[in-house]
């Protein structure tokens, strides 16, 4: 086992660990669990930090070109952030939302371990930016959905007039409004600037036609789609004057499309693809026939008229590790 592999096992087992004690806190009113999870969460940030350290120095491939450090780094941000909170009174309850995230995106980082080569482009100078603010504007959405959550939760406490056990551990109704709306405020101008940075820095890096590119179309769809219901969402509360639950709801949406732009944005792994030749048709071409090769029907036709070879035709890989391509 390497040493970026024991950092993570002992950083995820410390997140791991931290989130049992603050639900602990919050709903079995243990103090002692609250005052160890605030003596542990900083162990768990300087295991995560030496990781990501050791990932920097043992790897040949830059951080932003692996699918799993995007995430990675995320839940540093965001169990950093939580840090700093445990230091206000009450804040230290969303740790039991804040640090279970957290332990998520570092064991979905970890699942997607980078290996091989990868089918982004080099990273440049430029692309540094570009993915600074979009991490930063991606841990502030993910803080303000825990807020959200949180004012879900103690609003229909207080309508219900639940007003005992764990809520009183619960930070201020009015401080979590107004925490998560700064929080969207701040998401959402990274957004904007990762956007705009992105369009700047896409056609060198991905060529004339980067709009259609596979690699950018699906993460550039999404982060529109999000920075729309964000962008509705401050429409809403500073035009029309709108606060509460019903704002609450755009944030928690937003956080589900900004989750899906990230998971569209990493890179995806090559390792097992075969490499292309010089006379190979284009990706689409390519894709397309793949797709037709795998209906039944084209199948049977194509193996009576002997139009296709076998290796086409349920056996993509040829065992002689020869492929032969032949017009259709």
């Amino acid at each position: 086992m390497t040493g970026e592999s024991v950092l993570f096992w002992l950083t995820l087992v410390v997140y791991l660990v931290c989130s049992v004690l603050y639900h602990a806190h919050l709903f079995a009113n243990a103090p002692a669990a609250q005052r160890v999870a605030g003596a542990l969460l900083p162990l768990g940030l300087v295991l995560h930090f030496a990781g990501i350290g050791v990932w920097c120095t043992t790897h040949s491939w830059s951080i932003l070109r692996d699918p799993g450090m995007p995430f990675s780094l995320v839940a540093f941000m965001v169990a950093l952030a939580q840090f700093g909170l445990n230091f206000l009174p009450k804040w230290s309850s969303l740790g039991s939302l804040t640090v279970p995230i957290a332990f998520l995106a570092i064991f979905w980082s970890g699942l997607n371990a980078s290996a091989g080569t990868f089918s982004s482009p080099p990273a440049t100078l430029m692309l540094r930016p570009h993915v600074t603010v979009v991490l930063l504007g991606f841990a502030a959405f993910t803080l303000a959905f825990c807020l959200a959550v949180l004012y879900l939760v103690q609003s229909r406490m207080l309508k219900t007039k639940q007003i005992k056990g764990f809520f009183s551990r619960l930070p201020p109704l009015e401080s979590v409004s107004n925490a998560s709306h700064w929080l969207a405020i701040t998401g959402f101008s990274m957004l904007t600037l990762g956007i705009i940075t992105g369009v700047m820095v896409a056609p060198a890096r991905y060529g004339p036609g980067w709009l259609l590119d596979p690699r950018v179309a699906p993460s550039l769809i999404t982060s529109m789609v999000a920075w729309v219901i964000y962008g509705a969402y401050l429409g809403v509360s500073l035009g029309l004057g709108w606060r509460g639950r019903k704002t609450t709801y755009f944030l928690i949406a937003g956080f589900v499309v900004v989750l899906i732009a990230m998971v569209a944005s990493v890179p995806r792994k090559t390792a097992n693809r075969p490499s292309a030749r010089a006379d190979a048709p284009p990706a689409a071409t390519q894709t397309a026939r793949w797709i037709i090769a795998d209906i039944p029907a084209v199948q049977v036709l194509a193996a009576r008229d002997n139009r296709w070879p076998s290796w086409r035709i349920g056996k993509r890989n040829n065992p002689s590790g020869r492929q032969q391509e032949h017009a259709l």
